[in-house]
């Protein structure tokens, strides 16, 4: 295919992906505000998916025709489909009974869509697998996918997703979610399970192909690998916060986000060597807001013992503790940086090693030309240039 026919084809699918999101989004809006049962993340939220992974998998399409860009490009469509599918028979089925046809069968396609969006997960950078021994590998995951698809789809009663839709689809007696009490039966268990193992799989393919990138392609999955980082952050952080009702499930759905995002960025090679920094980053604020929030509960509770004869509470403790923390918290930040530094970018930490070595001689050397020499040498091993001048005035007599 000529690459304008791809470009075409491309934004053709996208202008489709955003069509089903908008008319989902206008159905939204026409029937907002109606009680519905509780389901899980908001409504409306796929439409984030839609535009994230729609959009950016055009560009990447149009600028590099890669696969991996197909890939997100039908995520988006799928999840335009979803967006519409679902608001769809809420309208037709809950707003306004009766109203707009078939739309039952658009939850019933609400309920099982969103498996393949999930699977398509994990293709990275160029959308082909690590090697031909990964084949099985791919082969499960459609397995799973297709078995988890086909129990959402069949299962009796209330659909999953669109649980006041009964699905007109379903096997008497087949249950794969208790949608009442919300227990997840066994057929749905085998199908999830296989969906996380098939996770573990792609996270494993991914440090296979990482160790044995080379150049602009390892630069890739260091992007690849820091959006995942932000994701099973998110994902824990969303757990966490499950008993705070839709805050943890929020939060995971904002940090999917991250993986498009970053896909796109790696892909398209945009100040792509910046992603050491920012993983650099990540790692010594990351580790050292952990000591810190750990050495605030120690502290807490060491404290606790001592003053609650004299406070009564906690909160002299909670001061005290705070206080200690602010204090730390740069002696903290210096130490996590000087050992992330030692064992993941060795060359900077030489490099700084290099500059304090070389200001300690030079704060005791008077010889012009020694000086000259130690600057051209710390330049050297620091920076790494082809090649080394240095000029030096004259001094005046």
């Amino acid at each position: 295919m000529s690459a304008l026919r791809t470009r075409v084809l491309a934004w053709s699918i996208w202008a489709a992906g955003i069509a089903f999101t908008a008319g989902g989004l206008a159905l939204l809006a026409a029937s907002f505000g109606i009680d519905l049962p509780d389901s899980w993340g908001f409504r409306g939220f796929t439409a984030l998916f839609a535009v994230t992974f729609g959009t950016l998998g055009a560009l990447i399409v149009a600028a590099r025709r890669s696969l991996i860009g197909w890939l997100l490009l039908i995520g988006g469509l799928m999840s335009g489909i979803q967006c519409f599918a679902e608001e769809y028979a809420v309208y037709g089925v809950v707003a306004k009974p009766g109203s707009l046809p078939a739309a039952a069968y658009f939850g019933w396609i609400n309920s099982w869509i969103w498996v393949f969006i999930v699977a398509m997960v994990g293709v990275f950078p160029n959308g082909r697998l690590v090697s031909p021994r990964w084949r099985a590998a791919a082969i499960f995951t459609i397995a799973v996918s297709v078995f988890l698809a086909l129990t959402l789809s069949l299962t009796d009663g209330p659909l999953n997703n669109a649980p006041f839709v009964a699905n007109p689809f379903g096997v008497r007696g087949f249950v794969a979610i208790d949608v009442v009490t919300g227990t997840p039966q066994l057929p749905f268990l085998i199908g999830y399970g296989g969906m996380v193992v098939s996770a573990v799989i792609a996270i494993a393919s991914v440090v296979v192909r990482f160790r044995a990138a080379r150049g602009v392609e390892r630069q890739q999955m260091k992007f690849l690998v820091f959006g995942s980082g932000i994701l099973v952050l998110g994902f824990i952080a969303g757990a966490g916060l499950q008993q705070q009702g839709k805050i943890g499930q929020v939060f995971f759905i904002l940090a999917l986000q991250v993986i498009p995002v970053s896909v796109a960025v790696a892909v398209l090679r945009y100040r792509l060597y910046d992603i050491d920094v920012l993983i650099n980053r990540a790692l010594v604020y990351g580790l050292t807001s952990a000591a810190i929030a750990a050495s605030f509960f120690v502290l807490i509770i060491v404290l606790q013992t001592p003053l609650r004869p004299l406070t009564g509470g906690s909160e002299l403790a909670v001061a005290g503790s705070t206080l200690l923390c602010f204090a730390l918290f740069q002696p903290v930040r210096r130490r996590v940086q000087s050992t992330v530094d030692r064992r993941f970018y060795r060359s900077r930490y030489d490099a700084t090693r290099t500059l304090d070595l070389f200001a300690s001689r030079l704060a005791s050397e008077v010889d012009l030309d020694a000086v000259g020499a130690e600057l051209a040498a710390a330049v050297a091993k620091t920076v790494r240039p082809t090649h080394v001048s240095l000029w030096l005035r004259k001094p005046e007599p």
